[in-house]
């Protein structure tokens, strides 16, 4: 098993029934769901239900959980599945609603409120140059870059080829900076 030991102990008794237990691992794991989803969906209301509805998915399929892969990698499975599935339903796969774009944040812990006005806009332009990127290419950006996630980890939450974890996220990259590029050229 490749789940880290709090871990094991938390999914062995949310296995047998525990609700404290897994009541501990939501508490453990919904700051950096809420995060993951929250920087794929454009709304903190609709972030919120996701990461609600994750949480809920998975304690319906926790006993579907086989223990081949670290217990976030899987948890990040399920986000990522149903922030896409909420993005599809609200027909957005291309892009976002030009009023939810400036409520998008790009979440960073270092942030405090004295945050400079410059690192604001520079992170509100990078928010509407991802909001023009196709959904797969955000979500691997998002997972990289974000979410510090190794390659092979994305590899394991996309169900997707380290290669083409490789392949999205250089052209990911490269459309990215192609939107910024078109925009300071424009500024």
């Amino acid at each position: 098993m490749t789940s880290t030991s709090p871990d094991r102990e938390l999914l062995i008794r949310s296995k047998e029934g525990s609700q404290d237990a897994f009541r501990q691992l939501v508490e453990m794991y919904t700051p950096r769901v809420y995060g993951l989803v929250r920087n794929l969906v454009s709304s903190t209301s609709e972030a919120e239900d996701v990461t609600q509805e994750v949480f809920f998915k998975v304690y319906r399929k926790l006993d579907s959980f086989r223990e081949d892969s670290a217990f976030y990698t899987w948890l990040y499975r399920v986000a990522v599945n149903a922030a896409t599935d909420w993005l599809k339903k609200r027909r957005l796969d291309r892009s976002f609603q030009v009023d939810d774009v400036g409520s998008l944040p790009l979440l960073d812990p270092a942030d405090g409120p004295d945050d400079d006005l410059g690192k604001k806009d520079l992170r509100a332009e990078v928010r509407r140059a991802m909001a023009t990127l196709p959904q797969k290419f955000r979500t691997i950006l998002v997972l990289r870059e974000l979410e510090g996630l190794a390659y092979e980890e994305i590899s394991a939450v996309l169900s997707i080829s380290k290669g083409t974890v490789e392949s999205r996220l250089f052209r990911a990259r490269a459309r990215l900076k192609t939107e910024l590029e078109r925009h300071f050229k424009a500024s």
